[in-house]
């Protein structure tokens, strides 16, 4: 049988159109979260080497924690694509929330771990005890917020599987820019402590969680992708 070396070629415009609408909103969210994070960090630059150095040593300590975020959300959309794929809306939402919860606990006991042994892991990174100070504050900070985070990943994954990028690309603009930067510009303009910037850090994430559940439980993101065959 011969091969048609020229079909790599073709477009299906319905296709390529379905292709944009979900992968489009898909690459706004990562543009809007890198600018967002610039942003954040400019102004936490502002507050010198210590602040800039305990965020960036605080990340990189609960990157432990966030990996296995990354697992679930992958987990999430991959099932959930499969079952809505086969039609059983009733398993792709069981699939959701099951993510979710296994990302909760999983990312909860990572998250009480790294918390509990901030300091030592703060000062194992770094001798300079300013900076260990302020990276215990923020692994607190942000430690406390894993079970959040573990929906925004979980449940951010289930969504993007199903097609629905609109809703992740909406949250993250919302939160990250109008909540996150916005309340940190506010602070640093009232000439706020370090640590009140980095608390903005659990009022992006409350909203998030919140937003992503109500979102899911909708049940609208089933229909996020309607097919071109049907109709």
């Amino acid at each position: 049988m011969p091969v048609r070396y020229f079909s790599i070629f073709s477009f299906d415009t319905i296709r390529v159109k379905e292709i944009f609408q979900v992968g489009l909103p898909a690459a706004l969210e990562q543009v809007i979260f890198q600018i967002g994070i610039t942003a954040f960090l400019i102004l936490v630059a502002y507050y010198g080497t210590e602040a800039y150095a305990a965020y960036g040593i605080g990340v990189q300590i609960l990157s432990f924690s966030f990996v296995i975020g990354f697992g679930f959300s992958i987990a999430g959309a991959t099932l959930v694509g499969q079952h809505l794929g086969a039609q059983n809306k009733d398993q792709a939402k069981r699939a959701g929330w099951g993510a979710m919860r296994l990302s909760i606990i999983s990312m909860t006991f990572f998250g009480v771990l790294i918390t509990v042994f901030a300091e030592p892991l703060a000062r194992y990174m770094i001798d300079n005890d300013e900076v260990v100070r302020l990276t215990v504050i923020f692994i607190w900070l942000l430690g406390s917020m894993q079970p959040l985070m573990a929906i925004e990943f979980s449940l951010g994954g289930a969504l993007r599987g199903a097609g629905d990028t609109k809703t992740p690309l909406a949250i993250t603009l919302t939160c990250l820019l109008f909540i996150r930067v916005f309340l940190a510009v506010i602070f640093f303009l009232l000439d706020a402590r370090i640590e009140i910037i980095f608390s903005t850090l659990v009022a992006d994430y409350i909203v998030k969680g919140f937003l992503y559940v109500a979102r899911f439980r909708s049940d609208r993101w089933m229909n996020a992708i309607k097919s071109k065959e049907a109709g």
